[in-house]
């Protein structure tokens, strides 16, 4: 049975705010918040997750997609360097947005998260040894290395609770990460 289109668009919308209401309030966010964040009745959020994990798992890969496609656009780039700079912003972006959200990918994804995780992974390193074996990127750090770096602009916020400067951004913070993961 086809699903009504005011249903898909509702389902979009409360997706859509639950990312936005986890970025910013955590795992912990009530269904009302997302609710009203909607534009929907709490109805239609419990509707769609009756299961608060079956929310947060649909959360955690909504966004692992969007990187994944992001590592296959990294990875069709004919510089290397350019692949990865794209990929290391979003991830290092995302991880920003959603601090706290990674260390809750095996207790609420499941498995198919957990798949769309190691996926995420894999590309990563692909993207970052290519960059490596064209001579774009320092080789003195393990992929592993570098993407832990992608947290760097997160430890500002989330750990040391400071705000990025409205004029630049966690942006600055990338550029000098990328100025100095670079080679020559």
């Amino acid at each position: 049975m086809a699903v009504r289109v005011d249903a898909q668009r509702n389902a979009a919308r409360v997706l859509a705010a639950a990312r936005r209401a986890v970025a910013s309030a955590g795992l912990d966010v009530s269904y009302h918040e997302i609710a009203r964040e909607a534009g929907v009745g709490v109805g239609t959020v419990y509707r769609r997750y009756p299961e608060r994990d079956q929310l947060m798992a649909a959360v955690l890969s909504d966004i692992l997609t969007e990187l994944i496609d992001t590592a296959h656009q990294a990875l069709d780039c004919d510089d290397a360097w350019e692949g990865f700079s794209l990929l290391f912003t979003s991830l290092a972006l995302r991880t920003a947005q959603n601090a706290g959200l990674s260390g809750s990918l095996d207790q609420h994804g499941g498995p198919a998260v957990a798949e769309q995780r190691h996926e995420l992974l894999d590309l990563t390193r692909r993207v970052i040894e290519r960059a490596q074996d064209q001579g774009r990127l320092r080789r003195d750090l393990a992929w592993q290395e570098v993407l832990r770096l992608t947290g760097a602009p997160a430890v500002q916020g989330c750990v040391l609770g400071l705000e990025p400067d409205p004029a630049h951004g966690h942006h600055l913070v990338l550029t000098v990460l990328l100025d100095g993961l670079q080679t020559g």
